[in-house]
């Protein structure tokens, strides 16, 4: 198998594991929806990736302090573009892809909050054109004591580990992430009062 193939097959996992590892909490009101476009760069045997990916969730805009915001169930999907689902199909002889992240903590302020279980189940690989994922996940809660204004950013760093249609690690996984030099993080703001 070359270099180029492993390359092009941990680009195709770094953008799977993007979208699994970027979302948040929704509070039950005072919600809005957040959409962020942003990148994330991977380690590949032909070196660093870069991989865009959008995000949309909902995003709560104001918290009491000291209030438990609960944990939330995510789900995320992300279009694995048509040059690199062809390689995994005609090469690799990959049919289908799953996988997980592990490692993932978003932020609020200055605050690591645990994205956990983040799973993309068993999808068929497409005869043609681009590939579509579906991620879940759970977003845990969090506290916040102090009133004042909170930015939300998607995690900074994660692991990817993806396997193909038996259950087996794809080549090169797994892929550790990290947000691309420049790339945007900030997802949107909470605001705690008393």
């Amino acid at each position: 198998m070359s270099m180029r193939m492993h390359a092009r097959l941990a680009a195709l996992g770094a953008t799977a594991a993007l979208v699994g590892g970027t979302a948040l909490v929704a509070a039950p009101a005072e919600a809005k929806p957040v959409s962020l476009k942003s990148s994330y760069t991977c380690t590949t045997a032909l070196g660093d990736q870069t991989m865009a990916v959008t995000i949309k969730i909902d995003l709560p805009t104001k918290v009491k302090r000291s209030k438990a915001v609960a944990e939330r169930p995510v789900k995320m999907t992300v279009v694995i573009p048509e040059s690199l689902v062809t390689p995994m199909r005609d090469i690799l002889g990959i049919s289908a892809l799953s996988g997980s992240a592990s490692d993932i903590k978003y932020s609020v302020g200055s605050k690591k909050v645990a994205l956990a279980g983040v799973t993309i189940p068993r999808t068929d690989v497409p005869d043609s054109g681009a590939m579509t994922l579906q991620a879940r996940g759970t977003a845990k809660g969090f506290k916040l004591k102090k009133p004042g204004t909170y930015a939300v950013k998607i995690p900074s760093s994660f692991t990817f580990n993806a396997d193909n249609q038996d259950g087996q690690p794809v080549p090169s996984s797994p892929f550790p992430c990290s947000v691309a030099d420049g790339a945007p993080t900030k997802l949107g703001t909470i605001k705690v009062t008393r």
